[in-house]
């Protein structure tokens, strides 16, 4: 029994319909692969947000530093007199006003302070004994040495205030002319009072964590 061979035509119509599939079958999935990939990025492809915290971010406040020239406003919590001071002597104070830097309150109202006197004199007379002697008016020169933030001294150096005290000349109201008075009333010394305000500034940077 004979067989019937296809014709040329045909028999070429069908190589090509198997080449097709078979190229169809041996293409690479890394193709449709990369597609799917493309179509739906993983997360961390993403491009990060402009929003929300990082969490590389610190939550300490971006500056713990008290800069030179700094404003230290106090209010002192004893008197200070330059007739009963002397040098060495320390007082106590606290901050009257906040101290911003940079949109950050380091220190608050109410942070205790302590000075020093660097130097006292008490008013006194420059020569001799004589009542027609002059009066040398008393001052006092003070600064600031530490601050207590948290619990913790800090040792600051600040500028200096000094003040100088001075006797008074009463006059007499009709004539005009120095009138008799006591050594105790022409003795000038300089006091500063419980409450009293005064302002300081800081000579040296100060960092309030590296302590």
């Amino acid at each position: 029994m004979g067989v019937n061979m296809p014709s040329d035509p045909n028999r070429r119509a069908i190589i090509l319909l198997t080449l097709t599939v078979l190229c169809a079958c041996g293409r690479p999935p890394g193709e449709s692969a990369s597609n799917a990939v493309d179509s739906q990025k993983l997360p961390f492809d993403r491009q990060p947000r402009t929003t929300g915290v990082s969490p590389s971010q610190s939550l300490i406040p971006s500056t713990t530093k008290l800069p030179e020239g700094t404003p230290i406003p106090i209010r002192l919590q004893s008197a200070l007199s330059s007739a009963s001071s002397h040098a060495g002597d320390t007082f106590n104070a606290i901050i009257d006003e906040p101290v911003v830097i940079d949109g950050q309150t380091l220190l608050g109202s109410g942070t205790p302070a302590k000075g020093q006197v660097l130097e006292a004199r008490g008013a006194g007379r420059s020569s001799g004994n004589s009542l027609e002697s002059p009066l040398e008016p008393g001052y006092l020169r003070i600064v600031l040495v530490s601050l207590n933030v948290g619990g913790r001294s800090i040792a600051i150096e600040t500028s200096s205030i000094f003040a100088k005290g001075g006797f008074r000349e009463e006059r007499s109201p009709a004539t005009g002319a120095a009138s008799g008075v006591s050594p105790k009333d022409r003795d000038k010394d300089i006091v500063f009072g419980t409450d009293r305000r005064l302002n300081f500034r800081l000579a040296q940077t100060v960092d309030l964590q590296s302590y």
